[in-house]
Parts: C-alpha cells; sequence; structure tokens
C-alpha cells in the first residue's frame, strides 16, 4: 500500500513537471527525475503525450484564428444594417 501512495506522489510530480516543461527550462535535477520517471510509468508517458497534443492543438487553432480574419457576407452585413436603422426608427 505504501508503494501505491508514493507512486501517486511520483505521477503528480512528473505530471507537474509534464506542464512546467511546457512554459519554461527544468533544471538538471528534476530533467533526471522526470525521464527516470517517464521510464517506468506508462501512465504518466500517456499523459505527456496528450498534454503536448493538446498544446499543439491550441496553438494551431489560436493560430488559425489570427491568420483567418472573419469577414461577414455582404447579406449578413445588409440584414445588421437593416435591423440598425429599424430599431433606431423605433425610438
Amino acid at each position: 500500500m505504501a508503494w501505491i501512495a508514493a507512486n501517486k506522489t511520483d505521477c503528480k510530480r512528473a505530471t507537474f513537471l509534464i506542464e512546467k516543461q511546457q512554459y519554461r527550462s527544468l533544471s538538471m535535477g528534476e530533467q533526471i527525475k522526470l525521464k527516470l520517471h517517464l521510464y517506468g510509468c506508462s501512465w504518466c508517458r500517456t499523459y505527456q503525450q496528450q498534454s503536448e497534443n493538446m498544446q499543439v492543438m491550441i496553438a494551431r487553432l489560436f493560430r488559425d484564428q489570427l491568420v483567418k480574419p472573419k469577414v461577414l457576407s455582404k447579406n449578413y452585413k445588409n440584414q445588421l444594417k437593416t435591423l440598425i436603422i429599424d430599431k433606431l426608427k423605433e425610438k
């Protein structure tokens, strides 16, 4: 039972380091601890891969939104214009 509790603690620390390394460099000690843990823990290796995939997808999502500006169709613009004019006339 003590091994399981220690393992959960190790996994929590490993997931913290996995997330931390995406935003800043790990110290040499942290890198070694993480590599040793990942060598023996398939759960954390899976977590690391999923985390990296999510980061790539999120970056792609924001990059695509910045690159492709949203453009309203002329028809939609005209509908909005008509709606605004109608609302202004009501007042």
